[in-house]
């Protein structure tokens, strides 16, 4: 039995098309998955543009819970509060419960001293 080259690259072209569909219904159906509310997402580069993007209401209550521990609310984030004394200390004059709150979210003493790399 002969198979010729155009079956060969229909066949590649029908299964490179599948598999391209498979994993845009994957990637849009985890986009719009709703978090639970104990997850904490971690960005691992460009941290504070990460944080940066993100609304209040659409963080999870455990995201939440760790920016109200380093002196964030609601109001302060929206930028209808004063921004708490935290954001303007360096890494090693955070209390340490404040650094561990910080790391869980992606940040490291770099990022938080000097903010996301160019």
């Amino acid at each position: 039995m002969r198979i010729s080259k155009q079956s060969i690259l229909i066949s590649l072209s029908v299964a490179l098309m599948l598999t391209f569909s498979l994993v845009s219904v994957c990637v849009s159906s985890q986009e719009g998955a709703k978090l639970s509310d104990d997850t904490v997402r971690t960005p691992t580069e460009k941290v504070n543009a990460f944080w940066d993007n993100q609304d209040w209401e659409e963080m999870t209550k455990a995201e939440q819970a760790l920016w109200s521990s380093v002196g964030y609310t609601e109001a302060v984030w929206n930028g209808d509060a004063k921004n708490p004394p935290e954001e303007d200390m360096y890494w090693k004059q955070l209390a340490p419960e404040k650094r561990d709150a910080l790391k869980k979210m992606g940040y490291t003493k770099s990022f938080w001293n000097d903010g996301d790399p160019k």
